[in-house]
This record gives C-alpha cells, structure tokens and sequence, in this order.
C-alpha cells in the first residue's frame, strides 16, 4: 500500500518556496505583477507573494487580467471544473477553510473544511471537525455527502487534540490531518499504489486493509467504509456469518456488513457467539443478548449463559446457575430450574438435577427419568448414558440397550486387578523364599 508523503511534504515545505511554472502560459504583461501562475483553458490562477509561507493573495482571473475572485490565499489545480480554495479568514480555530470555486469564479462548495482534495470521477473527501474527533465524508460537486464515516464510534482514535494540520509554504490547499503513531504518519483519507488500487477495482466486495497493526475497510469505489482503528476482522467467519462480519475495536466487538463494508453494529460488546438462526448473541454489562442482523436488541441482555438457537427454535440459557430454554422471541418455553440444560438436538436436550440426568423433549415432557450419573447430549440419533455402573445406548424415545460397563467400573476392575496381581506376586515370592529357607535349615 502506498501512503501520501505527507511527511516529507511537511518538511519540505518549511525549507523550500514552492514553485509554480509559468510554461504553459503566455508572456502576457499583466502577469509580471504576479510571482506564480498557472493556467487553465481560459482562466489563470495568479499568486503575489509578499512574505514567503506567511503573506500572499491569490485570484483566479481571465486572459485579460480581470480578477474574477476576491484575493484568497490559495486556489488549488482545477478538476473536473471545479478547484479547492482557501479564503484569507481562517477558522475560530485559527485553521485554514477548504471550499471549491468553479471557472466563473463561483463558490460551488462554501470553505467550511479542514482538509479536502481534488475531484475524481464527481466525489471527493472532506474532513471536518466532530467534536473531539476529525471526521471524513465523501461529497459531490454540489456539496451533498454521499457518504459519513462514523468516526464517533472510534472513541480512541483521529481526536482532534493529537492532530497535526499541515500545509505546503504558499500553497494552502496543499495540506492534510497528520497523527503520528510509532513514528509513522496516520491519516484518515488513504490514497493507494496504482497496483494496489487495481487490485481493489478487481475485487468482489470490499477491502479489509492493515496499516501500522489496525484495519481499515474500503470499497470498490474508494470510498473509506471503517477508519484504519480496527484491531481486529474475523474474515475467517469464526465468529461471523448470516450478513454480518464480526470486529473488534480495543477489547469491544461489533459487526460490519460484508457486502458494503458499513458498521452495522458499533463496537459495544465484551463477547459474541456465532450467529445462528438470524441472532446473534452478544455480551453486554456481563450478561447475554440477542441482536438481529440490523443490531436491534430482540432479547433483552439478561442471562448469565447462553447457547446457539437450533432448528428446534430454542435456545439453552441459565440466570443464577439455573437453567431452562427460550425461543427466539424471548419466551420461556422451559422454566428455568435445572441445575443444566443442554441445547435441543433431534428434539431431545439433556438436564440435571442434584447430579442426576435424564432428557426432556421440546414440550418439556420427560423422555426419561432423572436416573443417569452420567449423559451426553443427542448430537447423533442415539447417545450414551451411564447409571449404576453399567453402560447403554439410549435412543429418542428412552429405550436402553446394555453395551457395557461404565469406564469408572471398569477403571476399579483395573485398580482391583493390579491390587491382586500385587498381591499375589507377593505371595509368590514369599512363599518361594520360605520354601528355600527351609530348605537350607534342614540341609
């Protein structure tokens, strides 16, 4: 990825005057009156300069001379009909305002930006300020935003009071938002290398991109969707799915749409769960809720724990170590007094209670009794139980078939065993050295 050289620039500019050519224009005589000038069709952009980097007046004028502007300090290259300018009056702030004039002399677009650039296929981007950040829009050529980064939920980054604002000597539209991490320059607009930028055009949706260790998200368009803040993307889909993308943001996570990029869920949340069934359970204040694909709350943030909806339409949850099951509107389909309860599959969960197991069907009827030690949930057609030390094979409707002892029955057998072998080995060697000793008695 290739990053504007603000930088240098920056640097530059403090030492050098910047230079503008006077190659493309004719000698008129007017124009000695001036110390810059370029041309464009038929208008000139013409600067004096009385101070260097401090004093200057720029105009945009006709062949003739005639100043079809008021003086400002700089008008930048015209673009698509349209330039950016700066008028003399800086902000409250003591900033430089950034607008865009057209050929007439006409303000399209009033100067009321930090920072913006030239026009390319009919947008732009503008930052402003958005208290206590800088924000980033993108603009037609009249003005109307067409898109908002929203930089109010990167509550950690682009705050106005670590930024820099840095121009070129003489040259005012020739400036950025500079914050610097590690010794890097950090922007909020991003420009690209031609390689990069053709393999954004050819990709399918959007651009998940990493600078100095955060994330940003572009589109095909160049349109910045999520600032380079993020500190994670699970493109993976590990945790992600059905329309939504999970991110995280400092130790928080949310979720952007992995068509368009846009932010769909801020960054609120402490933890989340694959999505399943169109919710998406999320942690809040140390409880569990569920939010639809759209971020609306569907079930309040309630429960201590939580499993995946199945395609039974219920999910296991517990408040205060009890457990039961919801469905997807909230509702408790099972009252919530076991000491576990598992999530529904094959329409069977599996409960407890005073450490004993047995399984209920969807309308909470018992399938069996609560009489195993231990059970496992009905992840195939038929699971495994053990009771009184035996083994069976438990099917839907609780009918058991014996398939051997329970593995702590059997470890005893083996503990047993090894005690005997013991034993008997024992025997063996003592009754061997009694035979030989009296054999050496009675020799």
């Amino acid at each position: 990825m290739g990053l504007p050289t603000f930088r240098n620039i920056v640097l530059l500019s403090l030492l050098l005057r910047s230079v503008w050519t006077f190659a493309q224009t004719k000698p008129e005589p007017w124009l000695k009156e001036y110390d810059e000038c370029r041309e464009y069709g038929d208008v000139y952009v013409v600067k004096k300069i009385n101070k260097p980097c401090r004093a200057y007046e720029t105009f945009l004028t006709n062949k003739q001379g005639r100043k079809l502007t008021p003086a400002y300090r700089d008008i930048g290259d015209f673009e698509e009909g349209l330039a950016e300018f700066v008028p003399m009056a800086h902000s409250r702030e003591g900033q430089g305002l950034h607008g865009f004039i057209d050929k007439q002399g006409k303000v399209v677009i009033e100067p009321r930006y930090v920072s913006t650039d030239r026009f390319y296929n009919g947008r732009t981007w503008v930052i402003y300020r958005a208290e206590p950040h800088y924000g980033l829009s993108y603009i037609d050529k009249t003005g109307k935003e067409l898109y908002r980064i929203p930089i109010e939920h990167f509550a950690n980054d682009y705050l106005i009071r670590d930024a820099e604002v840095k121009h070129q000597c003489n040259n005012d539209t020739k400036e950025d938002v500079l914050w610097w991490r590690n010794g890097e320059p950090l922007v909020l607009n991003f420009n690209f290398t031609p390689f990069v930028e053709r393999e954004i055009r050819q990709a399918k949706g959007i651009v998940p991109f990493n600078y100095l260790g955060k994330f940003g998200v572009i589109d095909q368009n160049f349109i910045l969707k999520v600032p380079v803040a993020l500190d994670e993307i699970d493109v993976n889909y590990t945790y992600s799915g059905q329309g939504l993308t999970r991110v995280r943001y400092g130790d928080k996570y949310g979720y952007i749409n992995p068509l368009t990029g846009d932010l769909v869920v801020p960054c609120d949340y402490t933890d989340t769960r694959k999505p399943t069934n169109g919710l998406f359970w999320v942690k809040k204040n140390g409880k569990w809720g569920c939010i639809d694909k759209t971020g609306t709350l569907r079930i309040p943030h309630l429960y201590d724990e939580a499993t995946g909806f199945t395609a039974e339409n219920r999910s296991a949850v517990a408040i205060n170590g009890k457990f039961g099951h919801i469905d997807r509107s909230g509702t408790v389909r099972t009252p919530l007094t076991y000491d576990f309860a598992s999530y529904y599959n094959h329409g069977i969960s599996m409960v407890r209670v005073d450490d004993k197991y047995g399984y209920i069907d969807t309308t909470g009827r018992f399938v069996t009794q609560l009489i195993y030690d231990e059970a496992f949930p009905f992840d195939h057609p038929t699971t495994h139980v053990e009771r009184s030390w035996l083994r069976f094979e438990l099917t839907q409707d609780g009918k058991e078939e014996f398939i051997g002892f329970s593995y702590k029955l059997k470890g005893l057998f083996i503990i047993v065993g090894t005690l005997v072998f013991i034993w008997l080995n024992s025997l063996f060697y003592r009754i061997r050295d009694e035979v030989r000793w009296g054999k050496r008695r009675m020799s």
